[in-house]
C-alpha cells in the first residue's frame, strides 16, 4: 500500500483541481450551442431538375452546391431515379500525360491538380501502368 501511495499523485492533483475556478451549469449552458440540421426535402420537380442537370453535364458537387445538399445525397437521388453515374478519372491520353509528367519529377498531387483529378486517382493510374513510384522524399520505393 505504501508503494501505491508513493507513486500515486492523486492528492496532489486533487488539490490542484480544487483551486481551479468553479464553472456553474448556467454559464456553461450559455456557451454551448447545438447545431441542428433540418433535412432538406426535394420536391418531385426539384429531383427532376437535379437529374436533368446531371444529364446535361453538371457534376455531383455542382448540383450539391446548387440544391444545398451533400454530394452523397445527390448521388442517392440519382441512383433512385435510375441514373448511371459518370466515372471521373483519367482517359488513356490523361494517363500517358500523367506518366510523362511523373517521369519529369512532378508529384502525384501536382499532376492531379493539372489534370483536374485527385492525386489518389493519379497514383492508382500510375501504379496500374507499372510505373515505379517515389516516396514523399522523392526516393524510389
Amino acid at each position: 500500500m505504501d508503494l501505491l501511495r508513493r507513486y500515486s499523485n492523486r492528492t496532489k492533483w486533487a488539490k490542484r483541481l480544487a483551486k481551479l475556478p468553479k464553472v456553474t451549469t448556467e454559464a456553461a449552458s450559455d456557451t454551448i450551442r447545438i447545431r441542428r440540421v433540418t433535412p432538406i426535402r426535394l420536391s418531385a420537380r426539384q429531383v427532376a431538375d437535379l437529374v436533368e442537370g446531371y444529364r446535361a453535364g453538371q457534376t455531383v458537387y455542382e448540383l450539391a452546391d446548387h440544391f444545398g445538399l451533400h454530394r452523397a445525397t445527390v448521388s442517392t437521388h440519382l441512383h433512385r431515379q435510375g441514373v448511371t453515374l459518370r466515372r471521373q478519372g483519367l482517359d488513356d491520353d490523361g494517363i500517358d500525360h500523367a506518366v510523362h509528367l511523373y517521369e519529369q519529377g512532378w508529384s502525384v498531387a501536382r499532376i492531379g491538380d493539372r489534370l483536374g483529378v485527385d492525386g489518389g486517382t493519379v497514383w492508382s493510374a500510375l501504379k496500374a501502368q507499372g510505373v515505379r513510384l517515389r516516396d514523399a522524399h522523392r526516393r524510389e520505393r
